[in-house]
């Protein structure tokens, strides 16, 4: 063990702050990694998603860990963990959007990265922002599934469930009809005519952020007229 770590936290953090000193730092992390792996361990209990293990939210927390560390201010009187808690919480949510990306491997990447940031933002709480990106990539798949020609994806999934599905793309396009203009126009060039927003951006004169912002606005809409029009959860 480091004889580093048998010094004053506090000592430490000014080494660190003041001096840059990169043993202290070391001797930092090492004395918060512990707490980092609970921070990763109560996202791990409320979000788990397909393909991410125990060593991801563990790496993903050690990695928020040390950017609290790197950027933490001595100075503003605010304890460590209060300040690293939503940075280390954000970057295990972070790494769960990372993998769960990955995984559309169905989905053109470039596409997947505009509806993932369009669909991150929003909410101060990690957990609340990762369930609407969730949701969000939820409604999108539907809205590419029922943007096919033949009404399929990839899978034959049998009668019973291409009567669900085609239920589905009912409830969709009649969700779609209800949206606002520019709601409806962003939806429908993007999944249906498969634009992307820069491209939309220019045709609607408008900014590549705000295509964004209004995707997302249509996303939370449609959410929330089918939840309460149809008892359906888009999750």
């Amino acid at each position: 063990m480091s004889p580093t770590l048998n010094i004053p936290e506090k000592e430490l953090w000014s080494r660190w702050v003041d001096q840059r000193e990169q043993r202290a730092r070391e001797a930092l992390i090492q004395m918060h990694v512990s707490w980092s792996r609970l921070v990763a361990r109560d996202v791990y209990l409320k979000a788990r998603i397909r393909g991410a293990e125990w060593a991801d939210y563990v790496q993903n927390a050690t990695v928020g860990l040390i950017e609290a560390i790197d950027h933490y201010e001595l100075g503003r009187g605010v304890d460590f963990r209060t300040y690293a808690r939503h940075r280390v919480r954000g970057s295990v949510f972070n790494g769960l959007r990372h993998l769960a990306s990955a995984s559309h491997v169905r989905h053109p990447q470039e596409a997947l990265a505009e509806r993932s940031s369009s669909l991150a933002g929003g909410e101060s709480d990690p957990l609340e922002a990762f369930t609407s990106w969730t949701v969000g990539m939820g409604i999108g798949y539907l809205l590419e599934v029922a943007s096919l020609e033949d009404g399929r994806d990839d899978v034959d999934r049998g009668p019973y469930a291409t009567a669900v599905r085609e239920q589905l793309s009912e409830i969709l396009k009649c969700t779609l009809g209800k949206l606002s203009g520019r709601e409806h126009m962003v939806l429908t060039l993007h999944y249906f005519q498969h634009v992307p927003f820069v491209d939309i951006a220019s045709q609607m004169q408008l900014t590549k952020g705000r295509i964004s912002q209004i995707h997302r606005q249509a996303i939370e809409s449609m959410r929330a007229h089918m939840k309460t029009s149809y008892s359906v959860d888009a999750r």
